[in-house]
């Protein structure tokens, strides 16, 4: 004969969340002569170096290309199928976010189709939208026909804007990152006579790339960019000046420009007899998985398990959900108290058989008997239920049952009690 058991869950405040940070990145960086010019990926590991970190990087950066080329660009895709990249960075062409017509048509569906590419190489891959900057002096943007156009930007800022706009609504949509170089650029311009663009107004020099390295670096570790002791050919008070307005930029800043795994622990329960049914209430984005330490020893990685505990005591339930190199803990504790608890039902001679039961299930008692005998599912759920008027025995049709756990209850007239008995279904 079974005991019930009473369970009393206290929460314990202790919900943590740990990310994992090692002390090295793999980055592919994909995108045109903006990426490419002074070897933004190189400066991004020199920077790295100088805060004691490793960055292991490729990229493809053939001039003037876009997104789009890049989606069916067998370079590109080979280097993106490599997997086990913890970033790969994307770099649209410089004018193609301010033309509408090119960004709603070419560069939001082409982000969104590589985008599926990278995950399906690597489901734990980030995605991470390269935020260039605007021409020097604005003005107004076209394809080589002159059909489409932007707006005639008024100057630097203006176009800034446009570009701002484009990058974080696209990566809104695919769930990936920002590195917002642009912004910082447009710190840099707006308060100082310092010079961030080349000679042709369009592509950056030294300054303009270490200034991007310096926000890249802050984006990549989630760290603070200032003190590295890499300055490139720059002064040490200028390479000091671009690291506090990298890290104004991305450390100080309220918004999460590189958003991290979104976890969320959280579980219930409910008893029936001595088996207690787990409930996953957590969210996470794929692939995830469970833990669960059920602090008597035992464990699982079920989403939703089933667990018996054998004796009286308190038990401290962790739940650990993993994703990638993101985790989070939910505890609860479980005091079991079954002193008392136990009802005098052995004169029922209840038997029920076989069990495992198969596609019929038999319970049958020492003398005819009025009551009745409820099927229950393992999270509680009456699943059926049969009416006892003098009868010795019952069978019950189980053919239909998924396998796993079930519970038989005894309700006989006139008794304070039931009586339980859990079967296995095969």
């Amino acid at each position: 004969m079974q005991r019930p058991l009473t369970l009393l869950f206290i929460l314990c405040l202790t919900c943590s969340c740990c990310l994992a940070q090692n002390d090295t990145l793999r980055v592919l960086f994909i995108g045109n002569s903006y990426t490419g010019v002074n070897n933004l990926p190189q400066l991004c590991k020199d920077f790295s170096a100088g805060h004691g970190k490793t960055l292991i990087y490729d990229s493809h950066t053939p001039g003037g290309n876009t997104i789009d080329d890049h989606v069916n660009n067998p370079t590109a895709l080979n280097k993106i199928r490599q997997g086990n990249w913890d970033y790969v960075v994307l770099q649209e062409q410089s004018q193609i976010p301010t033309i509408d017509y090119y960004r709603y048509n070419y560069m939001y569906p082409a982000v969104e189709r590589i985008n599926d590419s990278i995950k399906k190489y690597g489901p734990c891959t980030k995605v991470l939208m390269y935020m260039t900057w605007g021409r020097q002096n604005g003005g107004k943007q076209c394809d080589i026909s002159g059909m489409y156009c932007s707006p005639d930007f008024q100057d630097f800022s203006h176009m800034q804007d446009s570009l701002e706009s484009a990058y974080t609504e696209v990566a809104a949509k695919i769930g990936g990152g920002v590195s917002p170089v642009g912004i910082a650029w447009k710190r840099v311009l707006e308060d100082t006579s310092i010079v961030l663009h080349s000679a042709d107004q369009s592509h950056p020099n030294f300054s303009g790339s270490y200034l991007a390295a310096c926000v890249f670096y802050s984006v990549l570790w989630n760290e603070n960019p200032v003190g590295s002791n890499y300055s490139g050919s720059l002064s040490g008070p200028a390479a000091a000046y671009f690291q506090e307005i990298a890290k104004q930029t991305v450390f100080d800043s309220a918004r999460d420009w590189n958003p991290k795994d979104t976890l969320f622990a959280d579980f219930k329960y409910s008893q029936y007899g001595d088996s207690i049914r787990f409930t996953n209430l957590s969210k996470s984005p794929d692939p995830f998985s469970y833990t669960w330490d059920f602090g008597d020893g035992n464990g699982s990685t079920a989403e939703d398990p089933v667990h018996v505990y054998m004796g009286d005591g308190v038990y401290t339930v962790r739940l650990t959900l993993n994703h990638c190199s993101s985790s989070m803990d939910k505890q609860d504790t479980i005091t079991v108290n079954t002193t008392g608890m136990k009802p005098d039902l052995t004169h029922l001679g209840v038997k029920v058989f076989p069990n495992p039961a198969g596609n019929r299930l038999t319970v049958s008692f020492n003398s005819p008997m009025r009551g009745e005998v409820q099927l229950i599912a393992s999270d509680g759920s009456v699943l059926s239920v049969h009416k006892l008027n003098d009868a010795q025995y019952l069978n019950l049709d189980t053919g239909e049952l998924s396998p796993g756990l079930y519970f038989v209850k005894v309700v006989p007239n006139g008794q304070t009690h039931s009586w339980e008995y859990k079967i296995l279904k095969h």
